[in-house]
């Protein structure tokens, strides 16, 4: 069993991936109306998907910190 840290940054890495996720999820609608306007700001569309990559980087670090043994991940 993991020690309490590690559960509650585990906590902290799942919940905040998450809610990173939900955000720009929220904001492709706007994306999608730019790009068809041909209005689209690249440099906004690769911070947002440098988002993106980092939520899922995140949801994967507290996906590992919450598993007891990390030797047989299949993640990895």
């Amino acid at each position: 069993m993991p020690s309490h840290p590690d559960r509650t940054r585990s906590a902290l890495y799942l919940l905040l991936g998450t809610l990173l996720l939900v955000v720009q999820a929220l904001r492709f609608p706007q994306f999608y109306s730019d790009w068809a306007a041909n209005s689209l700001d690249t440099t906004r569309l690769v911070i947002s998907m440098i988002g993106i990559v980092v939520a899922l980087f995140m949801l994967r670090t507290g996906w590992r910190l919450r598993r007891t043994s990390r030797q047989n991940d299949v993640i990895d």
